[in-house]
C-alpha cells in the first residue's frame, strides 16, 4: 500500500517535500553561519547570514552543498550585517595600492556586492582572494573588480544607475520569480512541444514557444527587419500564447530580430523573468531605447514606451555561459557561446528531470576547418553537449556558400582604395552590434599596415555605445583582441582617423565635406537610422559607393538596392521624392556573423551527441529546403547513425517532440 500511495502522490506534493528537504539540508550544513533567512530569489537559493567570516572560511562547503543539491546557492550577508557605504568606501581606498587608479565604487544592495572600477585592476586581482576576503570579512560586502572601459558610455552608465535605483523592486521581483520557479507543480512534464511564433520560413521576428504541459518558456522576442508595424511582430495573438502563462523569456542575443518586441510583452502584462548573458543585457537596453526613437521618426507613436524597456531591465536575470539555471519547475537552461556577436548564446534546455533535451542554436557562427579565421572578434560556437534529443537550428545561409573571410577583407580594402582614388565616399551600412565592430577592426588594421590611406572613418548611430560594451567584456573576445585591451591598453576598434559622430556638426562634416571618407552607420538593412540620411545625399554621386557587409532581409531598403533598384522613393524635407542611384552598390558577404552553408554542415558533422530531431528555422524557404535536402540525403556523411527526423514548420505550426509516433513520422519522411 505504501508503494501504491507513493506512486499516486501528486507532482505538487513531491515538489513541496523536496523544497522542505532543501531548506533543512541548507540549515543543517550551514548552521555555524548564523543564518538570518533563506529566500528563493529567481533561479538561486539565497542564504542570508549574520557572520560574513563564514563565507571566507567555508567557500568549499557552499560549493559542495550546491553540487549535492544541484541548485544554485548563493550566500550573502544580511543587509543589517553590512557596514555602511561610507565606511566601506573608506576601507577600500585605505587598503588598495595607490597606483590602482580607482575610478568609481558602486554598490548593489540586492546582490550585496561592491564593485570597484579601476584603471589597473590587475593590482587588485593579483592579490587573489586575499583582498576580496579582507573586504568581505570587514564590511560584509562581496568585492567585484572591473577594468575601466576604454570607451565611456552614458547609456551603459544609465543601466547601472537604473539597477541601483530600483534595488528594492528588483529584490521583490526576484522573490516572486523564485516562488514561481520552485512552486508546487500541478501535473508535471506531460509533453515537449514547440510552436513557431516567428522566424519559421523567414528571417526575423524570432519567437519560439516551448510548452511542456507544466511550463511555458519563450525563446526570443524579435521584430521583423522589414518594418515596425504589427505585421513585423511575432504571432503573439496565437490562441496558444498568453503572456500571463509564460514562466520565462530567454533572449539568445541582442539583435532586434531576436529582442525587438520584448518591451511589448511587458506592456501587455508579462511580469516574469527575462534571462540573458550580461553583455546581451547591456547591449539589449541600448538598442531597445534606440528602437523607440527610430519608431517615433518612422511612424509616430511607438507601440511601447521607455518604461516598458525599464520593466524588462528590472526583471532581467543575467546568466553567464555554462551556468545551469532553473527557469521553470521542470526546465533547466544553460547558455553556451554562439560566436555570433558579443554575448550571443545557444540555449540548451534540460526538461523534466532528464526526460528531454533541446538545443536552440539561434544565430551562430561556426567554422569549416578548425582554427579557420571566420571572425576577428569571437571564438566559434560550442558543439559538445551531454545530451541533445532535438536541435532547433538556423538556416540563414542554408542554400549557398559565401566567400572566405580573407577574400572579403581583401575586397573591402580594394574597394576603399578604388573609391578614395576617384575622390568619393564609401558608405557602409552596419548593424550597431557585431558587424560594426568587425568592420572597425578590419579597417583600422588595414590603415595601420598601410593597405589603405589615412582616410577619415566616421562612425555614426549606436555603433559607439555598443563598442563601449565590447571593450567592457574583453574576456569574451579572442586572445589577440583580448590581449590588446588587457595587456597593451589599446582600443582595437579605433585608430588615428576614427571620428565618432556625436552631433549634427560631425554628421554634416561627414556628409558634406568634399574629401574622401569612409562612413559606418546604422541600420544595417537601411530600414531607418542615420544611414538613410547619408544615402539620400550620396546616392546620386557616381564617385561614391555603398557596400553591404551583412544579410539584407526581404522588404528592406537594403534588399531592394541589392536586387538592382536604382530609383528609390524616400521622404526628403517632408516630401516624397524619387532618388536616382548612381553610386556603386557592392555586396561583400564574407563578413556575415551567421554560419555559412559549409559551416552549418560542419557544425552538424561535429555536433555531439547527434540529435534525433532537427527543426530548421531562421531562413528563407529556399535556404531551409536546400539545407533539409542535404541533411536528408547525406546524413551518414554527417556522422548520424540513422536518418534524423527533419522538420521545417511554418509560423503558427507546432511540433510535438515528445512523446511522438516515431514509426508514423519516419514512414512519412521516407515515403
Amino acid at each position: 500500500m505504501a508503494s501504491q500511495s507513493k506512486a499516486q502522490e501528486s507532482p505538487g506534493r513531491r515538489r513541496l517535500e523536496e523544497r522542505k528537504q532543501l531548506i533543512m539540508e541548507i540549515y543543517n550544513t550551514l548552521r555555524s553561519a548564523d543564518i538570518a533567512g533563506i529566500e528563493f530569489e529567481g533561479p538561486e537559493i539565497a542564504v542570508y547570514i549574520r557572520n560574513p567570516k563564514f563565507i571566507v572560511d567555508n567557500e568549499g562547503v557552499v560549493k559542495d552543498l550546491a553540487r549535492k543539491l544541484r541548485k544554485r546557492i548563493v550566500v550573502r550577508t544580511h543587509p543589517k550585517s553590512r557596514k555602511s557605504v561610507e565606511y566601506t568606501i573608506k576601507f577600500i581606498r585605505e587598503n588598495v595600492p595607490p597606483d590602482v587608479g580607482i575610478v568609481d565604487i558602486q554598490f548593489d544592495d540586492v546582490l550585496g556586492e561592491v564593485r570597484v572600477i579601476a584603471e589597473k585592476p590587475g593590482k587588485l586581482m593579483g592579490r587573489g582572494k586575499v583582498f576580496r576576503n579582507l573586504v568581505l570579512a570587514e564590511t560584509g560586502w562581496r568585492l567585484e573588480v572591473y577594468r575601466k572601459p576604454l570607451l565611456q558610455s552614458g547609456l551603459l552608465d544609465s543601466v547601472l544607475r537604473h539597477l541601483q535605483r530600483h534595488a528594492e523592486e528588483r529584490r521583490r521581483a526576484l522573490r516572486d520569480i523564485g516562488e514561481r520557479i520552485f512552486r508546487d507543480t500541478l501535473i508535471g512534464t506531460r509533453h515537449v512541444r514547440v510552436v513557431g511564433l516567428g522566424s519559421f520560413g523567414e528571417v526575423g521576428r524570432s519567437a519560439i514557444l516551448v510548452d511542456t504541459g507544466e511550463s511555458k518558456v519563450l525563446l526570443d522576442a524579435g521584430l521583423s527587419p522589414s518594418g515596425y508595424g504589427p505585421d513585423s511582430y511575432p504571432y503573439y495573438w496565437s490562441p496558444e500564447f498568453r503572456v500571463d502563462e509564460l514562466d520565462a523569456v530567454v533572449i539568445s542575443h541582442a539583435h532586434l530580430d531576436h529582442v525587438g518586441t520584448l518591451p511589448l510583452l511587458f506592456k501587455y502584462g508579462f511580469r516574469g523573468p527575462v534571462y540573458a548573458t550580461p553583455p546581451t543585457r547591456d547591449i539589449m537596453i541600448i538598442v531597445l531605447r534606440d528602437l523607440i526613437n527610430l519608431m517615433r521618426r518612422a511612424q509616430g507613436e511607438p507601440p511601447f514606451e521607455p518604461r516598458d524597456v525599464e520593466k524588462a531591465l528590472t526583471r532581467l536575470i543575467p546568466v553567464n555561459y555554462n551556468t545551469v539555471t532553473d527557469v521553470a519547475p521542470d526546465i533547466k537552461m544553460t547558455f553556451v557561446n554562439a560566436g555570433h556577436i558579443l554575448g550571443s548564446s545557444m540555449v540548451h534546455l534540460h526538461i523534466g528531470q532528464g526526460l528531454y533535451n533541446i538545443l536552440y542554436t539561434a544565430d551562430f557562427k561556426f567554422y569549416r576547418i578548425k582554427n579557420d579565421r571566420s571572425t576577428r572578434l569571437l571564438p566559434p560556437a560550442e558543439y559538445s553537449f551531454q545530451r541533445v534529443e532535438a536541435l532547433i537550428m538556423e538556416a540563414t545561409y542554408g542554400s549557398k556558400e559565401t566567400q572566405p573571410r580573407a577574400e572579403a577583407e581583401e575586397e573591402l580594402v580594394n574597394l576603399v582604395n578604388k573609391v578614395y582614388k576617384r575622390g568619393g565616399k564609401l558608405l557602409i551600412p552596419v548593424m550597431a552590434v557585431g558587424r560594426g565592430q568587425e568592420i572597425l577592426v578590419v579597417l583600422n588594421e588595414a590603415l595601420r599596415s598601410g593597405k589603405i590611406p589615412e582616410v577619415p572613418i566616421y562612425v555614426d548611430g549606436m555603433v559607439y555605445e555598443v563598442t563601449a560594451v565590447y571593450t567592457n567584456y574583453p574576456e569574451l573576445l579572442v586572445k589577440p583582441i583580448r590581449d590588446r585591451i588587457l595587456k597593451q591598453g589599446e582600443n582595437p576598434f579605433e585608430g588615428p582617423t576614427t571620428v565618432y559622430v556625436t552631433d549634427h556638426q560631425k554628421r554634416d562634416e561627414a556628409m558634406y565635406s568634399d574629401k574622401p571618407a569612409i562612413i559606418l552607420s546604422t541600420s544595417g538593412m537601411m530600414n531607418g537610422g542615420p544611414i538613410v540620411e547619408y544615402f539620400k545625399y550620396m546616392a546620386g554621386d557616381p564617385r561614391n559607393a555603398l557596400a553591404f557587409v551583412s544579410y539584407q532581409a526581404p522588404g528592406t531598403l537594403g534588399r531592394r538596392l541589392q536586387n538592382g533598384e536604382r530609383e528609390i522613393e524616400l521622404e526628403v524635407d517632408g516630401e516624397i521624392r524619387r532618388i536616382r542611384v548612381n553610386m556603386d552598390i557592392v555586396s561583400i558577404e564574407g563578413f556575415t556573423g551567421h554560419s555559412t552553408r559549409g559551416e552549418l554542415l560542419s557544425f552538424l558533422r561535429r555536433l555531439q551527441p547527434k540529435p534525433r530531431n532537427i527543426v530548421l528555422n531562421h531562413g528563407e524557404p529556399s535556404a531551409i529546403a536546400a539545407l533539409a535536402h542535404t541533411v536528408k540525403t547525406g546524413w551518414s556523411k554527417l556522422g548520424f547513425e540513422s536518418p534524423p527526423i527533419i522538420e521545417a514548420p511554418e509560423n503558427l505550426e507546432g511540433v510535438r517532440l515528445y512523446p511522438r509516433n516515431l514509426k508514423m513520422k519516419l514512414a512519412l519522411q521516407h515515403s
